[in-house]
């Protein structure tokens, strides 16, 4: 396995191999923040061209007194920003993940080196360290792609589930896209402690929760999710199923998303709480 960045030994160029790698690790950071700022100028633009005001939660009746267009171009505006904001985490991600394999040999190779004794153990570690940032920024961007699928998922099914009537308690059947349950009973995010231990004792694994209440990406999205969650479940997976039953059995309401691309992994869920009504002007 060749050493790319050092002639006469890995003392000569330590110094210099340490630095590049926490440069790199530093411009791919500074790249997923300039990324998180571009979406929210975009959004923020077209949130003051159309009048939308982050505090204004509207219900469908109020959304039929406004222009379909009016309503149309926002949320064309708006998806097409967050798509583009997708993409741009899916290209970061993929830099990171050969950044990860490039360290992950050169940390392979050091420690072979230590074992020689050709370099000390603090030098080593420095390496270990700046592999283990890279592994953390591939599963966080990871994490912000799923998150924005979510997301995106909901913004697209807004209409769809405004028009949807509620699945009645013991319905079956899976629709197209998504499926709302619409429960008598009260719901909050005080109750979402419940449901955790539910699926901790059952799988014996955390509930992989992506959205708990409101979150910069459901603002900028203009979304109201002030009191519910999204969970990374699929809901034909065991696990969602057995969700879903545990939901319709407690009184809680839900909607379980589908993909809208047979096979696609991104986008489907299922948000627990009340539909994440459109936020905008009145």
């Amino acid at each position: 396995m060749p050493v790319t960045w050092f002639s006469t030994g890995p003392a000569a160029k330590k110094g210099a191999g340490s630095g590049r790698a926490r440069r790199v690790v530093f411009k791919m950071n500074r790249m997923v923040t300039t990324l998180a700022l571009f979406l929210i100028l975009c959004v923020a633009a077209g949130a003051q061209e159309g009048g939308t005001r982050p505090d204004a939660r509207i219900s469908q009746p109020d959304r039929d007194h406004l222009g379909g267009s009016e309503i149309s171009r926002l949320d064309a505006d708006l998806m097409g920003a967050m798509t583009v904001y997708r993409e741009s985490l899916e290209r970061v991600l993929n830099i990171y993940e050969r950044e990860v394999q490039k360290l992950t040999e050169q940390v392979a190779q050091w420690r072979e080196f230590y074992q020689r004794g050709y370099i000390a153990r603090v030098e080593l570690e420095e390496r270990e360290r700046v592999l283990a940032v890279a592994k953390a920024n591939v599963e966080r961007t990871g994490s912000r792609i799923e998150e924005t699928g979510i997301a995106i998922r909901e913004a697209e099914a807004q209409e769809e589930l405004m028009r949807q009537p509620p699945a009645l308690a013991g319905a079956s059947g899976q629709p197209t896209t998504s499926v709302r349950y619409e429960a008598v009973g009260r719901w909050s995010l005080a109750d979402a402690n419940s449901i955790v231990r539910f699926f901790s004792a059952s799988f014996g694994r955390l509930l992989p929760i992506t959205a708990l209440g409101q979150t910069p990406l459901h603002e900028r999205m203009g979304l109201d999710h002030r009191d519910a969650m999204d969970v990374a479940v699929h809901p034909d997976s065991p696990e969602g199923r057995a969700l879903m039953a545990y939901l319709r059995g407690n009184g809680i309401p839900f909607i379980a998303f589908w993909n809208r691309v047979s096979g696609a992994a991104t986008g489907a869920h299922i948000h627990i709480g009340r539909p994440s009504l459109r936020m905008t002007s009145k």
